[in-house]
């Protein structure tokens, strides 16, 4: 008798549930309910899967994701008198071109309405709602609201509540089962807490998980673009009337959900085919050109967003047959070919197709004017795409899955290390070095000359590695819209505007010349023992130097004067929140009244904190990205050796088997 069975376990997992909550919190039941009208289940269990684990048109009745073995528990316990209901909901992230808010927003709603008619055609049923990841954001939300009095259904119909992986960990009256964690969830506490819910709600979240445990006093960058980045919904293509958050996390969306790599080169190839057709069929050229740059359009944004170029050697390095080796393969090749080209090139036809099937004109003979001209371009359309087309079959089927996430999780990656590496650069050194060195250079000075040149290549080997693989106009973009009182982002999001607008390669070559003649000439001034000094010669190399020193002022202008252009923000608005202390030098755009305020900073104990950040926490580049936190059943959480999933399984058993 399945019943009986859980009734006996559930006593057990009572008891451990109260030595588990002990010092104070108790996870409580509500009173048994009355007998259900016809139809309707005793109760009414929802499940919300976590990112990518469901999606809008997925069968609520089968279980899916890491919770799937809590439907299975809950219907093998109790069978028809307990309904499962697995929550069909975009369930992304940044990848179908929505936000991770868009996606959780799309969750609530959704579980708002399944709650909402279920509660009011069966009035005795009763509900519990358990959530992992993105669901368990969603599923603390809802419960949040009804234990506020604005849930879709009352309070005391809820049983219980489980939360797995909460990006809102640390809610008030969210009773924290298994391991204690030293910090709460990237999203932030929920503000009202659970209100009447608390005592029913259970969160469970590993201490290493990013997701439900960030310490964002020590981490007020990653903490701060975790809050910006879960909350905020996609400005929907219009960014006009967008604060800079919102235009941030648009930035940061690519929507690789039209996009069909395997079948990219057989559609340039049906297109071909089509066009060569003696009667040629408008409209469906226009479709096959539409879905051509369905595909391409999303990889064209990460080329241009500057993502490919900084991502490619890292996912190269991946093993080869792997995703990540895969997505360099495409990202390879679609630098190879012309995809910009392409993109206008198949715009161009479906446009032109479309016209043509408007104006009701179905067919046009292969042999006219408007034909030979959708062939010509077609033509050329292979032309530009024939290395991405090249790529083998099995690495465009794979590449897709990372290539979607791959702009949050490679900005973010930058923005970090960005934010690191400024902080750390020997700002107020380089302005004296760059002031120095052409005056050493004027006055032949080579012994000087080799010197301060050997300082500043030092100097700048940090600034050329990080201005080589980002785009420092960009990073100094999203910095500027993340909130620190620190002023850690601020002054970096200053100085890396400045830096972008700085031909750092440049300078650094300029450098290396310098220190390379200035030692020739001081070789031949002091020559190895048994030689004669060459003063005509040292002189003679001297001379050569001065153009290469006029050269280096030349460039190093704008960092001398600290009177750089700043990047405008187009992308990201004007929001910015300095800090107070730092606000005239934001208008004046003062790299050298900077410099103090960043020594400062980067001689603090929270410049070791940031540093470390990077080294430390960030193998999972940001929350929405992270595969780090799936390990829940493994994680211990009780004195009786129970995971997380199985704990989950047995309490909610328990809480169901008191109304059944």
């Amino acid at each position: 008798m399945p019943a009986r069975r859980s009734r006996a376990r559930s006593v057990f997992a009572l008891g451990v549930c109260a030595t588990v909550a002990g010092g104070g919190v108790a996870l409580t039941a509500p009173a048994v309910a009355h007998a259900d009208p016809t139809g309707c289940a005793a109760t009414f269990n929802l499940l919300i899967p976590g990112t990518w684990e469901t999606s809008e048109n997925a069968d609520p009745h089968q279980a899916v994701g890491i919770l799937a073995p809590v439907a299975e528990a809950i219907t093998a316990a109790y069978g028809g008198r307990a309904q499962v209901y697995t929550l069909p909901y975009m369930a992304r992230a940044f990848d179908n071109g929505h936000t991770y808010a868009d996606s959780k927003d799309d969750a609530l709603s959704k579980a708002t309405a399944v709650l909402t008619d279920v509660a009011s055609r069966c009035t005795n049923t009763k509900f519990t709602i358990t959530g992992y990841s993105q669901g368990a954001d969603a599923a603390g939300d809802l419960a949040s609201r009804i234990g506020n009095d604005h849930g879709p259904v009352p309070a005391d119909r809820v049983l219980a509540v489980g939360l797995l992986a909460d990006p809102g960990a640390g809610t008030q009256g969210a009773a924290i089962v298994g391991p204690r964690t030293s910090g709460e969830g990237i999203a932030d506490p929920r503000p009202q807490g659970m209100g009447t819910l608390s005592g029913r709600v259970a969160s469970i979240c590993d201490p290493g998980d990013l997701y439900c445990s960030i310490r964002k006093g020590d981490n007020p960058i990653l903490g701060s673009l975790g809050s910006i980045l879960s909350k905020t919904p996609s400005a929907n293509g219009d960014t006009s009337n967008a604060d800079g958050n919102a235009q941030l996390a648009t930035a940061l969306t690519s929507d690789f959900s039209g996009a069909d790599l395997p079948a990219l080169g057989e559609g340039v190839a049906a297109l071909r085919k089509q066009l060569s057709e003696p009667t040629v069929d408008v409209g469906a050229v226009a479709a096959t050109a539409s879905s051509i740059a369905g595909t391409l359009a999303p990889i064209v944004d990460l080329i241009d967003s500057g993502v490919a170029h900084a991502a490619t050697a890292q996912l190269s390095a991946a093993p080869v047959g792997s995703p990540e080796h895969s997505a360099a393969q495409v990202l390879s090749n679609s630098g190879a070919s012309d995809l910009s080209a392409a993109l206008n090139t198949v715009t161009t036809i479906a446009d032109t197709a479309g016209k043509l099937a408007d104006s009701g004109s179905s067919t046009v003979a292969g042999a006219s004017g408007d034909a030979a001209q959708l062939s010509a371009a077609a033509t050329t359309l292979g032309g530009h795409l024939a290395p991405l087309t090249s790529t083998p079959a099995d690495a465009l089927s794979t590449a897709s899955t990372v290539l979607s996430v791959l702009k949050p999780a490679t900005v973010v990656d930058q923005v970090l290390n960005v934010a690191t590496g400024v902080t750390a650069l020997d700002v107020p050194g380089i302005l004296n070095n760059l002031t120095v060195l052409p005056q050493k250079v004027a006055a032949l000075d080579a012994h000087g000359a080799h010197q301060v040149a050997g300082e500043l290549n030092n100097q700048f080997a940090p600034l050329v590695k990080m201005a080589a693989a980002v785009d420092l106009r960009w990073v100094s973009q999203v910095l500027s819209v993340i909130p620190d009182p620190t002023g850690y982002t601020q002054i970096a999001a200053l100085v890396a505007s400045i830096l972008g607008g700085v031909d750092v390669i440049r300078l650094a070559t300029l450098i290396g010349q310098i220190q390379e003649i200035a030692w020739t000439a001081v070789e031949k001034l002091l020559p190895p023992p048994g030689q004669a000094p060459d003063p005509i010669g040292a002189g003679a190399a001297m001379v050569g130097l001065l153009p290469v020193g006029l050269d280096l002022a030349s460039v190093a202008v704008n960092m001398l004067s600290g009177k750089a252009t700043k990047t405008p923000p187009e992308l990201l608005g004007t929001t910015t929140n300095a800090a107070t202390g730092i606000s005239t030098q934001t208008e004046n755009v003062d790299l050298p009244a900077l410099t103090g305020s960043l020594t400062t900073m980067a001689r603090s104990p929270g410049a070791e904190d940031l540093t470390a950040l990077v080294g430390e926490g960030l193998k999972a580049a940001s929350f929405f990205t992270s595969g780090a936190h799936t390990n829940y059943n493994s994680l211990v959480v009780d004195n009786a050796g129970r995971n997380a999933i199985t704990w989950l399984c047995d309490w909610l058993n328990l809480q169901i088997g008191r109304s059944v």
